[in-house]
């Protein structure tokens, strides 16, 4: 599907302190196989040519990190980016901000994803578009492999099972999720006048908004980066690998 000309863009949200991770430099700057995470990211929504311009979400005392990030990006690369806009306190809060830069020029389509998750690639993104654009509200998941419980705390670290789901029917879900523009725009400003600003996942928020939201095939190897480990297994990933 690459080369179809949607009307798409993408959200990057980056604008996350990362400290579950360690150090004085969050997550998104760490560099693996050589170049930041946030890099990585950035290139490869760039190299899909569906997607036309790339909202990129900063913390407001990043901007140096962010700069250093897109001086390894090719020119092609770089000239689908937008100025970056400051993030929220929430990741919520955050992609509202994304959204609402791209009004002045709004595209039919966005996909928001985080930009922790580096190993995105051009066959999940064709996946992306395809089902946002079929069903205007798509998440990608993948199938959960462990028994799942549900449990109502008791003591401190102890758990009573209330439930325990058919793990056939759940999905463990990712990034880039894609949604008809307007329409995210609208679910984000609702919560924002309802003062609700914890959604964590913006699948979620469009299901309160009423939206049907669908789930396409994500990607096992598309793993969000949050721990020391996944550093170590990224940049073995990416370690030898072309640069962006």
């Amino acid at each position: 599907m690459s080369g179809t000309a949607f009307q798409a863009a993408a959200v990057v949200v980056a604008a996350g302190r990362g400290i579950r991770i360690g150090g004085d430099v969050p997550k998104q700057y760490r560099r693996v196989g050589g170049q930041a995470v946030l890099t990585r990211t950035l290139a490869a929504l760039a190299a899909h040519d569906g997607i036309a311009a790339i909202q990129p979400v900063i913390a407001p005392d990043a901007e140096s990190f962010y700069h250093e990030c897109v001086a390894d990006l090719t020119p092609a690369a770089r000239a689908k980016l937008r100025t970056p806009v400051p993030g929220g306190a929430t990741r919520q809060l955050s992609v509202r901000a994304g959204l609402e830069a791209l009004t002045t020029s709004a595209p039919d389509l966005v996909l928001v994803h985080d930009a922790a998750r580096p190993h995105v690639d051009t066959a999940l993104i064709d996946r992306a578009l395809a089902a946002g654009n079929d069903y205007g509200a798509a998440v990608p998941g993948i199938a959960v492999t462990d028994t799942v419980k549900r449990v109502e705390a008791v003591a401190p670290g102890i758990g009573r099972v209330v439930e325990t789901p058919d793990r056939a029917h759940l999905r463990a879900v990712q990034t880039p999720q894609a949604f008809a523009f307007r329409s995210l725009l609208d679910a984000h400003r609702a919560a924002g006048a309802a003062g609700l600003d914890g959604f964590t996942d913006d699948g979620a928020l469009a299901e309160w908004a009423g939206l049907p939201v669908v789930v396409f095939d994500g990607d096992p190897r598309n793993r969000k980066i949050t721990q020391p480990s996944d550093l170590i297994d990224a940049d073995r990933d990416f370690s030898g690998a072309v640069p962006a």
